[in-house]
């Protein structure tokens, strides 16, 4: 299924005429998706990770047990899941070496969380968020642009179904 939510997500994103890159590999790990459009100013720049589930068994940051996570095992997960995805030395230079000097912002797809008060403390991190939810939804709504890609196929086969 990640499979088929990042190319969701790709086509989501070429639609609003981003060039994307999926799947980029960055020593034993991955970024999802990267993301260029060209700007007023250069080009506006999108890291984004897509973090889909609908039934959730465990955190995104930290502790994958069922218990409840105390305020400092929450914030500590989550800091190292934003590091880990977004800000450690590998991931940044693996960016650069994709576009050198470019001012990356950074973004999480998700649908339901185990937990939602992991998502204020990305926000703090610098991470923007955007509900799958919406992703679907324009996607829906957008029956003019369409594209040769597989996604583009889902999308139609979705529509059918209103």
């Amino acid at each position: 299924m990640a499979l088929l939510d990042e190319q969701l997500v790709e086509e989501w994103l070429n639609r609003q005429n981003f060039f994307t890159m999926r799947g980029i590999k960055c020593g034993v790990d991955e970024i999802d998706l990267l993301a260029i459009r060209p700007a007023s100013e250069g080009f506006e720049c999108w890291h984004l990770e897509v973090q889909i589930s609908y039934r959730p068994v465990g955190y995104i940051g930290g502790d994958t047990s069922a218990r409840k996570r105390t305020p400092d095992e929450l914030q500590t997960g989550v800091a190292q899941w934003v590091e880990k995805k977004f800000t450690s030395p590998r991931k940044v230079k693996r960016r650069n070496e994709v576009l050198h000097g470019a001012n990356w912002r950074n973004f999480l797809v998700h649908a339901v969380l185990k937990d939602e008060a992991e998502l204020p403390l990305m926000q703090q991190l610098g991470v923007e968020l955007i509900p799958y939810r919406q992703v679907l939804h324009d996607l829906c709504k957008d029956s003019k642009n369409k594209s040769s890609s597989a996604a583009s196929g889902i999308i139609e086969m979705l529509n059918f179904l209103q």
